[in-house]
């Protein structure tokens, strides 16, 4: 008896464990948070209803707090993309495409660079000032599911799901728009150091010096 008492105690002590160490909404933000800055690696897929064929890129996602997020996409054509506080700036090498305004944080075409700008800095006031938020845990997994708060009355609400293994930072998100196309991401997991800072860095300038 005595022996199964101490099973049982034991038993419900590793319950107690994996119920601390259950991932919250707070935790995942606080995970993909830069010290310095971070690099995310990603494969895009884009599925267009007026296409036959989807469209694929791939790239980098660099992040620094408390407000930058630039985007390097290298195929199929180099483009970049940072958004700095609410100033936008776009360019496209090949084609000698530079723009440059504000970032519309309620324009669902810019929804994923809003939603990665707030994820990878930690910004979850911004998330929840833009978007109802449904976080799930599972015993192996978590999934934070964002739902826009405006959206026209005629087309269904923009909406990101974004998801990952327990104790890691997200491995895939997808964004939903109102007409029903959607883009997936498959993310790495961060890297951070002295050296992504200096690449994020030497980016931004080459962006500002096209």
């Amino acid at each position: 008896m005595r022996i199964l008492k101490i099973y049982l105690f034991l038993f419900l002590s590793s319950l107690s464990l994996n119920c601390l160490a259950q991932d919250t909404i707070e935790s995942v933000m606080a995970r993909m948070k830069p010290e310095l800055a971070v690099q995310i690696a990603y494969q895009e897929t884009r599925y267009m209803g007026l296409f036959d064929e989807d469209w694929q890129g791939s790239g980098f996602l660099y992040a620094a707090s408390p407000n930058t997020l630039l985007k390097q996409q290298l195929k199929p054509e180099i483009e970049m993309m940072a958004a700095e506080g609410r100033l936008l700036t776009y360019y496209k090498p090949v084609t000698q495409t530079f723009h440059q305004l504000q970032l519309d944080e309620s324009n669902p075409m810019m929804a994923s660079l809003v939603a990665f700008k707030a994820m990878l800095t930690g910004n979850l006031v911004s998330l929840r000032q833009q978007y109802l938020l449904k976080f799930i845990t599972s015993k192996s997994s978590w999934k934070l599911e964002m739902t826009a708060k405006e959206y026209a009355e005629d087309e269904a609400p923009l909406k990101i799901i974004m998801q990952g293994l327990n104790e890691q930072a997200a491995n895939n998100m997808e964004v939903i728009l109102p007409d029903g196309d959607r883009s997936q991401y498959d993310l790495s997991q961060p890297q951070q150091g002295l050296e992504i800072q200096h690449n994020l860095l030497n980016l931004l300038q080459t962006l500002k010096n096209h």
